[in-house]
């Protein structure tokens, strides 16, 4: 059996190709820029923890169910805490069906959908939030993860980034990149500078920015919005991050800001006790005593 940590090794892989490229020298105005910004939004950037299981049938064979945990970083869109992520960060159907295509060819196997067995975000200050998977576009790679209702009514609300506020796609122009450090440098925030190397508009608008981060901002110097950095997918396989712009992402926040919780099947018990009672069945003959004549009035 292959274990789920190998095969998700090419998504870690694609995480190191998008990471980090080395920075260009900037001017001083351009590093105050950068740390503006970083100072700005560093603490709408949350990290989005994950529990997730996959099941796979390889013939008439069911494997056992595989669990993975995923801490990526996420971006938050609205006071509520609505927050947005890259599906291939906490989602590894995808990449399964991708590599299992490449190992096995020919080979029937299923693979399930992605169920989440605990989902959390955790705020700058430490602070974790229950939360929910409220929406999946997979051809996007899009994840939508919203806060649960918070009994006590007393949560603060979450700083955010506004995605209305969009910046101009300029090529060969400069932004920034703002996202957070992994879990063992402490999550501390990061911020460098990008280029916007191309734009592509078919089959639909994206950029080509060097040194994005996955499920992070791309801002210009004014903290104008550029897009959310994302994997892009070609018949099921990732090909490279691209940047999606903000108008696109916030059409998507639209929706997923209206999705509903799901409605949970009512248990055994409970369903026995909300249906209504059987009627009372027919008294039955006494022995020996004739059936009524049908025909008697």
């Amino acid at each position: 059996m292959m274990r789920l940590s190998r095969l998700l090794s090419p998504v870690l892989a694609l995480a190191l190709l998008a990471g980090p490229r080395p920075a260009r020298a900037l001017s001083e105005a351009e590093a105050a820029a950068g740390r503006a910004l970083a100072a700005r939004y560093a603490d709408m950037i949350v990290n989005v923890e994950v529990v997730a299981t996959i099941k796979i049938t390889t013939g008439e064979r069911s494997l056992a169910p595989q669990e993975a945990r995923f801490d990526p970083n996420g971006t938050v869109i609205s006071p509520t805490g609505l927050t947005v992520t890259a599906l291939s960060q906490i989602d590894p159907r995808s990449n399964l069906e991708s590599m299992i295509r490449t190992r096995a060819p020919g080979q029937h196997v299923e693979i399930g959908d992605t169920e989440y067995k605990e989902v959390k975000l955790r705020r700058a200050d430490g602070t974790d939030v229950p939360a929910r998977v409220v929406l999946k576009d997979v051809d996007l790679d899009l994840a939508f993860i919203a806060p649960t209702e918070d009994p006590a009514g007393d949560r603060k609300p979450f700083a955010y980034v506004d995605l209305d506020q969009a910046a101009t796609a300029t090529v060969l122009g400069d932004y920034f990149v703002v996202t957070r450090a992994p879990k063992t440098l402490q999550r501390v925030p990061l911020v460098q500078s990008a280029t916007l190397e191309g734009i592509d508009a078919k089959p639909r608008l994206f950029y080509i920015v060097g040194g994005i981060a996955l499920g992070c901002p791309v801002f210009d110097g004014q903290g104008r919005t550029l897009g959310l950095g994302l994997n892009y997918f070609v018949n099921g396989r990732a090909t490279g991050p691209i940047v999606m712009p903000a108008a696109d992402v916030a059409e998507e926040a639209r929706q997923a800001a209206a999705a509903k919780p799901p409605t949970a099947e009512p248990a055994d018990d409970d369903a026995k006790a909300a249906a209504p009672p059987a009627p009372p069945a027919p008294p039955a003959p006494s022995p020996g005593s004739a059936a009524p004549d049908k025909g008697s009035p």
